[in-house]
C-alpha cells in the first residue's frame, strides 16, 4: 500500500506540474487536476484513449531493480500499475510480481507472484481500498492553493522539451524546498502521461509507448482465486495520525 501511495503521489505532482503550464483556463487549475486523479465525475485523466507504457528497468541503490508497465483505459479512467522487482539484501533474494489497479475510486492492489530464496510466499488476498475520503481530502486542500502563488513557491520552471521513447513530451521542474533550490524535481508528460520523473538518485524513464491499443480487460480485475481484504485509507490515515501525535 505503500508503494501505491507513493507513486500516486509522485503522479498526482507531475499532473499538477502539466496543468500549470499556461492552460489555466478554470479558477482553480490546481484543484482540476486533482480532480482528474480523484476520479470526480470520472473525467478523462489522459488524451489518449488507452495505452501501454514500458518503463526502464530502476535500480534500487545496489539492491536490486524493479521494473514497470502502465496499462490504462477509457482516457485514465481505468489504470493498472504492472510491477516487477528483484532484490538481494544480505543474503535474501527476493522476487515480487504485483498489480495496483485504480479506477478513479477504488484501489486494488495484490500479489502475482512473490518468492524468498526460491521459496513461494505469494499471497492470494487482494487489498481493495476505498479513496474517496482521501480523494476529497485532496480536493478540499485544492481548492485553497492559489496556482500563481503555488509556481512561485516551488521555482516552477518549464524546461522546454525532450524526446523519450519516440515521443516528444514538455518537461517541468519545481523546488520540493525553498532553502534548496538546486535539489530539483523534473518530470516530462506527454498527453499527461509521465514519461520521466527524476528526484535525486530516484528516476523513471519510459522505454516504449503504445497508444490507442487493446488493453485486456484482465489487466484491470482481481483474478479468481483471490480473496478480497478491504482497506480503509482514511482509518490508517487517522490511525497514523494518532500514533504520531502520541509519540510527541
Amino acid at each position: 500500500m505503500k508503494k501505491f501511495v507513493s507513486r500516486t503521489a509522485g503522479v498526482a505532482l507531475l499532473s499538477v506540474m502539466s496543468v500549470m503550464t499556461g492552460c489555466s483556463k478554470s479558477d482553480n487549475p490546481v484543484s482540476d487536476a486533482v480532480s482528474s486523479l480523484s476520479g470526480e465525475s470520472l473525467p478523462k485523466r489522459y488524451e489518449i484513449k488507452s495505452g501501454i507504457v514500458h518503463y526502464e528497468p530502476q535500480n534500487l541503490m545496489g539492491m536490486g531493480t524493479t521494473t514497470e508497465t502502465l496499462y490504462f483505459d477509457d482516457y485514465g479512467r481505468k489504470e493498472a500499475v504492472e510491477r516487477v522487482t528483484e532484490s538481494s539484501v544480505m543474503g535474501i533474494k527476493t522476487y515480487e510480481h504485483t498489480m495496483q489497479v485504480t479506477d478513479g475510486q477504488t484501489g486494488i492492489s495484490y500479489e502475482i507472484k512473490k518468492t524468498v530464496n526460491g521459496k513461494d510466499e505469494t499471497s492470494k488476498v487482494a487489498t481493495k481500498s476505498d479513496l474517496r475520503a482521501f480523494q476529497e481530502m485532496a480536493q478540499t486542500m485544492a481548492k485553497s492553493l492559489d496556482v500563481n502563488e503555488l509556481k512561485k513557491n516551488m521555482d516552477y520552471r518549464e524546461e522546454g522539451t525532450e524526446t523519450i521513447a519516440g515521443v516528444t513530451g514538455q518537461k517541468y521542474s519545481v523546488a520540493m524546498n525553498k532553502e534548496q533550490p538546486n535539489a530539483r524535481v523534473y518530470g516530462v508528460m506527454y498527453k499527461n502521461i509521465v514519461l520521466k520523473s527524476e528526484m535525486g538518485s530516484i528516476s523513471t524513464k519510459a522505454a516504449s509507448i503504445e497508444e490507442n491499443v487493446a488493453v485486456p480487460a484482465s489487466k484491470f480485475e482481481i483474478p479468481a482465486g483471490y480473496t478480497v481484504q478491504e482497506f480503509n485509507v482514511a482509518e490508517e490515515m487517522e490511525k497514523a495520525a494518532s500514533m504520531g501525535e502520541s509519540k510527541e
